[in-house]
């Protein structure tokens, strides 16, 4: 199971980090990425708490199977999801962020 996720997650990574950069202006990319990291790894100590809490007082099989169901839905919905599934080439990225001056470069 471990060399499976690792291998799903390279593709997925990849992907999902590429076109998040294609769709971020340079000077937000930072900003963009910390925020992504942020919004991923906030829920895994609630998340945790919770799991740890069903799987010792309701039951463990009953727990994995009810987070094994959710994983497998939200991949359903991901897949039928005609945003995700229109992008077959990446987009040009933005040069400036609105609302901001352009920066020469011949001037930097």
């Amino acid at each position: 199971m471990l060399s499976l996720f690792g291998v799903g997650a390279v593709l997925i990574f990849i992907n999902f980090i590429s076109l998040r950069q294609a769709v971020t202006p340079e000077p937000m990319l930072g900003r963009m990425t910390s925020t992504v990291r942020w919004l991923i790894l906030l829920p895994a100590g609630p998340g945790a708490l919770i799991g740890g809490w069903l799987g010792e007082h309701v039951d463990l099989r009953a727990s994995l199977v009810f987070s094994g169901s959710v994983c497998l839905l939200m991949c359903a919905v991901a897949w039928h999801w005609p945003v995700i599934r229109s992008v077959k080439v990446l987009p040009k990225p933005q040069d400036t962020v609105p609302g901001t001056q352009a920066v020469d470069e011949a001037t930097t």
